[in-house]
């Protein structure tokens, strides 16, 4: 004769719970050997800045567009950071006069990474101070380069480039200066 068991109530498998637990504990491991690996790559560092500033720029000049008026780019190069200059007041209303200009948090630099310079098409180099990049309604914005420097040395260092007219900007490895155009070019 065949015997019946009765049910246990728990069958083969997981619950939701321990698969939870691992994931977590999967994530959290992940996030430290990133946070590690940081430590030991500069040049992960001056991505990530750089990334960072990228998207920064983007949202200046895709706001800009957007919205129809000029939003500003502030770097506060001995600060070590730098954050967006919205053409509203501090109460949402149209600012008449730049210095109520309401401002956007700052962004600091990962540390060991710094501004080595901002570097206009004019060919000056500016080192300190405050410098602004205003994006107009249409995007565009003057052609500048933003040195992006690692204390680990000049192998990292990268070079942010905005575009004069299209307002667009991109990542460049290394220090890379405007191509000066003369009148024998033409």
């Amino acid at each position: 004769m065949m015997q019946h068991r009765a049910p246990s109530g728990r069958s083969n498998g997981f619950t939701l719970i321990e698969i939870s637990v691992v994931v977590l504990i999967m994530a959290m491991l992940l996030t430290t050997a990133t946070v590690r690996l940081d430590a030991y790559l500069p040049s992960s560092r001056n991505e990530a800045a750089a990334r960072e500033l990228l998207s920064t720029l983007d949202l200046a000049r895709t706001s800009a567009v957007a919205y129809g008026r000029v939003y500003t780019l502030e770097m506060d190069l001995g600060g070590e950071r730098y954050r967006i200059r919205l053409p509203y007041d501090t109460e949402g209303r149209p600012a008449r006069d730049a210095d109520l200009r309401a401002a956007m948090d700052w962004h600091k630099l990962p540390p060991g990474v710094h501004f080595g310079g901002i570097l206009d098409t004019s060919g000056v180099l500016l080192t300190e101070g405050l410098r602004e990049l205003p994006f107009d309604a249409i995007g565009s914005a003057e052609e500048l380069y933003v040195y992006l420097d690692n204390e680990a040395g000049e192998g990292y260092a990268l070079t942010v480039r905005v575009q004069a007219l299209t307002g667009a900007s991109a990542v460049i490895l290394g220090r890379v200066e405007p191509i000066r155009v003369t009148e024998d070019d033409f």
